[in-house]
């Protein structure tokens, strides 16, 4: 029998997570880095064409660049663009600047810096796109984190967000792997409306991404 609303409620709250003393140890940030490299291309594919396909021109901002897989990805797919690639996790920049191919150096800069701590990033400068991937719901404060994001765009700027989306039959199994957890960490769309209204954002639009446990929050100003 399922759950009544209320009970489900309660058994759908956001469980918080945070791995911030998981990456800042150099060890657990080399096994991350290895992960990343083997990680199944279905997990960044939706994201990395839609930012193709948006062509945007300019200056990018990655936020919770980890070991910079990603940032090498999308500095190679736009090879006119300058990227500045920031983590909280001063052991994952330096893995990196370290796995930095030599023919990026001059358009990737990587820098130590929490999303949620506007005094840590506002000397970036202003962007042309913010994008982030899989870093919601690790956020300690993720609305204030978008805010802080998008006081740092540029007019006509968008901030692209590509997370998980946390389900409601994901209740029902009892497993207590990492990535259930990091599952029951992220946010509903309804949950990150509310956010974005309270913000005052209203160009927004968050999409359902396949699998039905992932989604994309695209925000422009």
């Amino acid at each position: 029998m399922f759950a009544t609303n209320e009970k489900l409620e309660i058994i759908m709250e956001r469980i918080v997570e945070c791995h911030q003393d998981y990456f800042h140890d150099i060890e657990n940030a080399n096994k991350y880095l290895y992960d990343a490299k083997n990680a199944s291309k279905a997990r960044f594919n939706n994201f990395l064409s839609s930012i193709k396909k948006l062509d945007i021109k300019g200056k990018y901002l990655e936020i919770g660049s980890g070991p910079g897989i990603i940032t090498q990805v999308v500095a190679t797919q736009h090879p006119n663009v300058e990227i500045t690639a920031n983590d909280i996790s001063p052991e994952m920049i330096k893995l990196a600047q370290l796995d930095l191919t030599e023919d990026l150096m001059t358009r990737v800069k990587y820098m130590i810096g929490d999303a949620c701590d506007i005094n840590s990033i506002k000397d970036l400068g202003k962007f042309d796109l913010i994008y982030s991937t899989f870093t919601l719901h690790h956020w300690d404060n993720a609305e204030l984190a978008i805010k802080n994001l998008y006081s740092m765009l540029n007019d006509n700027g968008l901030i692209y967000i590509h997370d998980l989306k946390r389900v409601r039959w994901l209740y029902y199994i009892k497993s207590q792997s990492g990535f259930f957890n990091s599952i029951r960490a992220a946010y509903r769309p309804d949950e990150i409306k509310a956010m974005l209204n309270r913000i005052g954002i209203k160009e927004f639009e968050i999409r359902p991404v396949f699998p039905f446990f992932m989604q994309s929050i695209l925000i422009r100003k």
